[in-house]
């Protein structure tokens, strides 16, 4: 389960340094806040002492897990606030078939770590909060909200990465039936991303789903007009066809 943007040389070369000499993950950890390691010469990652912060928290939980048992971590960790950590113990929840709404949820709600990778924690919220849904649709948006005002935007690839979560969310309100706010947040976000088709898409595609034919084939033309706009008549010519093969289901 993958809970981190960090590659895979990036997660290497923190582990390098942070083991260098021996040391332990507790040993970074001396007041219980993180105490750096100077990077190695000449390395090329940006934002050092973040990464290695986010790779040692992530470790020593899981060091803790492997050595005396989930319920151990949990004691140590489950209520450190930090979201790193709130993830490792989610993971490994998830491995060991225990994982629950509350555990997805503390991840959701920590101060985001624009290094966390949320899309698998937003996927287990919504399966394990199928019976509660208000509560759901709450979180959701709150981590939504909260991520948009993050240091994510600064990030690489940032305000995708945020686009990409209130396009989920949108999504989200029409598998539940929340079309008006669907149909706000799409309309939101169709403005937003002027340079394309792909909002358009993902609305046609979720309220066809969702069995709403009237939305899908409105969703449909403005791709359509949107393609048309950007110069894309093939793409547009497609979607006008589409357009009609579904508006047929409504007659």
């Amino acid at each position: 389960m993958r809970i981190s943007w960090l590659s895979a040389d990036e997660i290497a070369a923190a582990r390098e340094a942070l083991t260098a000499g021996g040391r332990s993950w507790d040993d970074h950890f001396p007041s219980g806040q993180f105490a750096g390691v100077p990077p190695p010469a000449g390395h090329l990652i940006e934002d050092w002492t973040h990464v290695t912060e986010h790779v040692a928290r992530a470790e020593r939980v899981s060091q803790i897990v492997r050595d005396f048992g989930f319920e151990e971590a949990v004691a140590r960790f489950g209520a450190s606030g930090i979201a790193i950590e709130a993830a490792t113990l989610a993971a490994a929840a998830h491995e060991g078939s225990v994982l629950d709404f509350d555990r997805v949820s503390g991840v959701l709600r920590c101060p985001i770590d624009s290094l966390v990778f949320y899309a698998p924690f937003l996927e287990l919220m919504v399966e394990l909060g199928k019976d509660r849904v208000d509560r759901t649709v709450a979180l959701y948006e709150e981590f939504v909200d909260a991520y948009a005002e993050s240091a994510v935007a600064d990030a690489p690839r940032g305000l995708e990465r945020i686009g990409a979560a209130r396009d989920g969310l949108a999504d989200f309100y029409v598998s539940v039936g929340r079309f008006d706010e669907a149909e706000a947040l799409f309309e939101k976000r169709h403005d937003e991303d002027r340079g394309d088709v792909a909002v358009a898409l993902s609305a046609s595609r979720a309220f066809l789903a969702a069995g709403s034919v009237s939305h899908a084939v409105r969703w449909l033309g403005v791709g359509a007009e949107r393609a048309t706009r950007l110069g894309r008549s093939d793409l547009a010519i497609k979607l006008i066809q589409k357009q009609e093969r579904v508006r047929e289901r409504l007659s």
